[in-house]
Parts: C-alpha cells; structure tokens; sequence
C-alpha cells in the first residue's frame, strides 16, 4: 500500500521549485537578462540538485516487521514515535487496523504523517524517508 508520493512525484516537486527560484534569484543576482538563458541553465542544474536531495530524503517509503503480539509492539512504537515527537491521531470511522501519527505543533506541516498498518503476523510502517530510517533503526534495536 503506498501512503504518499514516491520518489519520481517527490523529485518533480523539488525539481520545479528549485528550477523556478534558482533561475529567479541567478537572474537578480548575476544582473543578466532572463532571455540569456543563463539563469535558466543555473536553474536546471539547482533544479536537479535540489530534485535529487529532496527526493532522497522526503519520498514516502515503508517497512514490514514481524509482529508476534499487537499490544507489546504498540506499546513500544507509541513510545519511540512519543520521543520522536509524534502523537497518535484520531480517525473518525476508521480501519482500527491502521494507526496515524503526526507531530505536535507547527512542525506537523513540515514532518509529514507516520502510517502503521497491522495485518496478521506483521506491521507495515510508512512515512518520509527521513522518518523510516530512524524509525527502523530505533525499532530494531
């Protein structure tokens, strides 16, 4: 189950962006005309750069972990999301299989959602990249 864009959706976003203000400001900045085609070229090589890293570190991505008994996992996860400043969130009329997590405050905007679906035996855990790679490692250990 995908919960959000994956990489070529992430890197499109950051590409635009990037693109579109690095050929902004390179044309404030450097004082040449945007029809040159300067500040276009400085704006695709920031695009890309800036594509490739936000990508990397802000596609949605998920992991699977053995789950012999719900209640102990929960327990364990809502206290390692709690640290990471996550708290849970109620879903009105929704899959009690499927839990959402989300940060506390302004940073909810910039942080992104923690998705932790239950199935039989195993939990299927989906958010940013970032998120998942701490998540997995603070699970595992």
């Amino acid at each position: 189950m995908q919960y959000g864009p994956g990489f070529t959706a992430t890197f499109l976003y950051y590409f635009a962006s990037v693109a579109i203000i690095f050929s902004l400001v390179a044309a404030q900045a450097l004082g040449v005309s945007a029809t040159s085609g300067f500040p276009q070229q400085l704006g695709l090589a920031g695009g890309i750069l800036g594509g490739l890293v936000g990508a990397y570190f802000n596609r949605s991505t998920s992991f699977t972990v053995p789950v012999k008994t719900e209640k102990p996992f929960r327990n364990k996860l809502n206290g390692i999301l709690t640290q990471m400043g996550y708290e849970q969130i109620e879903t009105p009329d929704a899959d009690p299989t499927l839990l959402i997590y989300t940060r506390k405050g302004a940073s909810r905007f910039l942080s992104g959602k923690v998705y932790v679906d239950f199935e039989k035996d195993s939990a299927t855990i989906a958010s940013r990249a970032i998120q998942i790679k701490a998540l997995k490692r603070l699970i595992e250990a």
